[in-house]
């Protein structure tokens, strides 16, 4: 038996369908041997025959408010023929690249057509890290599919603190997007003792920049020097899992908007040597700003904006005001795949805030440092 691979939809994005975790709604999907059954929330069910199967499809809109879809088969289960079987895995991976996220039991023969991991249940409830953990994974792996002609992305690097380098070099080494170049700032180094990072086979450039100049200044000169078709920006001391780029990039893809960043709601607070994750706002949508240190940007969208401004402080809201004045869209996916550290002591931070900032609207918390292969802390030393 053929079957042929589903195909995505234009529409077939996560953008505005990914509900918040202020509910828990489930939708529900049965299999018997002569048709099919869809149940939402606050919607009459959704029935058909498998002598019509393409009728299925018909049902992936009411997906859009629900954050998972349960699918329960008979154990006889929906005939194995080919058209049966086609629109099962259309309707599964259509509905999981729009933000649902699909478990339960999946007929082995449709299951083999979706390019991604249906479990058997979901772990938790939505907000929870394991359930958004394993939909975002599940999201990825089908959205991945629209990455065939994957953009060059030049990770800009500044940094006053050479000796974190080995560290940040290691998270990018494992980054999945692998048409990758580094670009690093030291800001105040020796131009004749500059160090070299060890990032595999990726592209590197180091740069020297004077003391004395911005941080906004050493920036610009990594941009100058990238030569990626989008810039990001990394911070030398924050962490980062393997789709990190990846995840970046999808949503640039996706969402089509200029800027786009993750959210800083998993913090190490290291005052009290407590990893927190936070409730805030919905994932997959426009939003006001995101967390800098995983901003990534056209590198065309940054000389239209002006660049990275020459302030010492707020570099990252200075762009984002600049998109927002120019009426970009600034775009927020999910926010695995990245762990904001505060540190004891402002000192080293440009973005001021209280302790007590990062411990309001917590939903979980982890004593220490979050060591999760997903954030690259897996083998993080310390």
């Amino acid at each position: 038996m053929s079957v042929s691979t589903p195909v995505l939809a234009i529409e077939d994005t996560p953008v505005g369908r990914v509900p918040g975790p202020d509910g828990d709604r489930r939708a529900r999907l049965d299999l018997t041997g002569e048709g099919w059954s869809l149940t939402c929330p606050w919607r009459r069910p959704l029935r058909g025959a498998w002598r019509n199967p393409e009728t299925l499809v018909d049902g992936l809109e009411r997906l859009d408010h629900v954050h998972a879809l349960t699918i329960d088969a008979e154990p006889t289960g929906p005939p194995p023929d080919a058209g049966t079987t086609a629109a099962l895995a259309t309707f599964v991976t259509r509905a999981i690249a729009r933000g649902t996220f699909v478990v339960g039991d999946l007929p082995a023969v449709a299951s083999r057509r979706v390019h991604a991991e249906v479990p058997g249940a979901a772990h938790g409830r939505p907000g929870d890290l394991a359930f958004d953990l394993t939909s975002v994974r599940q999201r990825r792996q089908v959205l991945s599919a629209r990455l065939d002609d994957a953009p060059s992305v030049s990770i800009l690097l500044a940094t006053r603190r050479p000796h974190l380098l080995d560290e940040i070099a290691r998270m990018i080494r494992a980054q999945t997007h692998r048409q990758v170049e580094v670009v690093v700032a030291v800001h105040g180094g020796d131009p004749d003792r500059l160090p070299s990072p060890d990032v595999g086979d990726f592209g590197l450039r180091v740069i020297a920049v004077p003391g004395e100049r911005s941080l906004g200044h050493a920036l610009q000169l990594a941009a100058d020097a990238a030569s990626g078709d989008l810039l990001t920006k990394m911070d030398d001391d924050d962490h980062y899992g393997p789709d990190h780029l990846r995840d970046l990039v999808l949503a640039r893809c996706v969402s089509g908007a200029p800027v786009v960043g993750k959210s800083s709601t998993v913090v190490h607070v290291e005052a009290l040597d407590t990893t927190v994750r936070r409730v805030i706002g919905t994932p997959e949508t426009p939003v006001h700003r995101v967390a800098g240190g995983t901003i990534l940007v056209g590198a065309d969208d940054l000389r239209s904006l002006g660049g990275w401004a020459d302030v010492p402080r707020a570099v990252d809201s200075a762009l984002m005001r600049a998109a927002t004045d120019a009426g970009a869209m600034i775009y927020r996916p999910h926010d695995i795949g990245y762990l904001y550290v505060r540190h004891a002591t402002d000192s080293g931070h440009t973005w001021s805030a209280e302790t007590g900032h990062f411990l309001a609207t917590t939903r979980e918390q982890w004593l220490g440092l979050l060591r999760h292969p997903d954030f690259g802390t897996w083998h993080t030393a310390g």
